[in-house]
């Protein structure tokens, strides 16, 4: 509760100062804010706010956990920031606040025990997004992106107020823990409590762009200003996973041999058809965004993991290996695109001869990605996968097999960068910014830090 006060109360101070003359203290300060609000979670305390809101919020290892995550990915995504905003003057304060904003609501999918909570950190979370997609309104792919990401949207919406009234009908409560004690007890309609857990199913695979619900990702991912895109793709994803492990977790325990076969479906889908249209990509936002949607599916296998030991943990660390590479990717995509204007692969060919350090950073980005030994997206996967094996073996036998496919596209860039004959020719030599470079060191840095101590992570839960 405290990191979401000071969070709240940051982006309220960050839009009044966007509006003097001393825009510069506008990074400064959200960056402050971001590790003030990390340093709440990690001191935490084991009274205080944790009890306060029970029938609310409940502010256990889980939450704090996931809320560290997404507090820290987005530290890091400020402090991209200054480089990725340069352009913006009036609205800059804007963007600071809403970021902050969707961050409150990513920490409140984190904790929430009742599923008005959870709807309500979804909209706090999603709607600041639906301006910061068209942020740039000279963009006509911006404005195409924020039209199509604000329908579908509110489509989602709509259908999880539904299969909410469902399960609302069927136990007669919101309360996750009075819905478990419900169906635990046959105190419930079994056909209305399925088709809610069918519909929320649904719903959050919408907001975790899980196949077949994904349509809507690789147009937004693309049109959106890059900085946005690096938040969607990892606070977003990782706050959607948080919530849907939780939702599950506490409230339908009970009914797992019911829903456990249409969500293995759905991630067996999500991996198998991102990794293979990701192949045929030539633009890096959009091979990110099936990129974003195959881990979808490999994160959907901790959803059946629940009830396993570990199941969360692996959770946890996949979610912050996956969201850390990501933000070093684009990072270094940023520089590169947005100083040539090309977002292809061939913007990448010969870098390594133009700028060794961000051709590492992505190589190594990269090769997290793609979960090749020993970096730490290779220990994700396997604690990923050694959790999901107790009870679905076939389905982590063809996540391995999807792994290998995903090495095919991953590979594509660090072969342009240190192997391709053709280099790009800049009109200017490639300026790598000290803003970037110090945020991706320190993104590598953690990276390195989880290959060397994988298991460290585990006892944050």
């Amino acid at each position: 509760m405290t990191a979401l006060l000071i969070l709240f109360f940051t982006a309220i101070i960050v839009l009044f100062t966007g509006l003097t003359k001393r825009r510069h203290f506008l990074q400064p300060i959200a960056l402050v804010g971001s590790l003030l609000a990390l340093a709440g979670i990690v001191f935490a305390p084991s009274y205080g706010w944790k009890d306060v809101y029970a029938s609310m919020f409940h502010f256990d290892n889980f939450a704090l956990a996931f809320s560290g995550v997404v507090v820290l990915a987005t530290a890091l995504i400020i402090g991209l920031s200054g480089w990725g905003f340069r352009d913006l003057s009036d609205t800059l304060g804007d963007n600071y606040g809403l970021i902050l904003f969707s961050l409150c609501g990513a920490l409140v999918m984190s904790s929430f025990t009742n599923m008005v909570m959870l709807f309500l950190g979804i909209e706090i979370l999603s709607i600041p997004l639906y301006v910061l997609a068209g942020s740039r309104r000279e963009s006509l792919s911006g404005n195409e992106a924020a039209l199509k990401y604000f329908l579908m949207g509110a489509f989602t919406t709509g259908i999880l107020l539904f299969g909410m009234a469902l399960i609302y009908g069927a136990s007669g409560s919101f309360d996750l823990r009075a819905i478990a004690a419900a169906v635990s007890d046959g105190r419930h309609s079994a056909g209305m409590l399925n088709a809610g857990m069918v519909i929320l199913i649904i719903g959050l695979g919408f907001k975790v762009s899980a196949v077949p619900f994904h349509f809507w990702a690789p147009d937004v991912y693309q049109g959106s200003p890059n900085l946005v895109t690096a938040f969607m793709a990892t606070v977003v994803k990782t706050a959607g996973f948080a919530a849907f492990y939780r939702l599950f977790s506490m409230a339908f325990p009970g009914a797992e041999s019911f829903w456990h076969l249409p969500v293995a479906i759905v991630a067996a889908l999500t991996m198998t058809v991102a990794n293979l249209t990701a192949i045929f990509q030539t633009d890096f936002k959009r091979m990110m965004a099936y990129s974003s949607i195959s881990h979808a599916g490999y994160l959907m296998m901790a959803i059946l993991a629940i009830g396993v030991t570990g199941g969360d943990r692996a959770l946890l660390f996949y979610a912050l290996t996956y969201s850390l590479a990501t933000i070093c990717a684009f990072g270094a995509y940023m520089v590169v695109a947005e100083q040539n204007e090309n977002g292809s692969f061939a913007t990448f060919n010969g870098l390594s001869k133009k700028q060794p350090l961000l051709a590492a950073v992505m190589a190594i980005a990269m090769l997290s990605l793609a979960g090749i030994p020993p970096t730490a997206g290779f220990f994700g996967k396997y604690f990923l996968f050694t959790a999901a094996f107790a009870k679905y073996p076939w389905l982590v036998v063809l996540a391995v097999v999807n792994s290998a496919i995903s090495i095919y596209y991953y590979f594509k860039i660090i072969i342009a960068m240190y192997f391709s004959r053709d280099e790009v020719k800049f009109d200017h030599d490639v300026v790598f910014p000290a803003s970037i470079r110090w945020a991706v060191l320190v993104g590598l840095g953690l990276i390195a830090l989880l290959t060397v101590i994988p298991g460290s992570v585990y006892a944050l839960i």
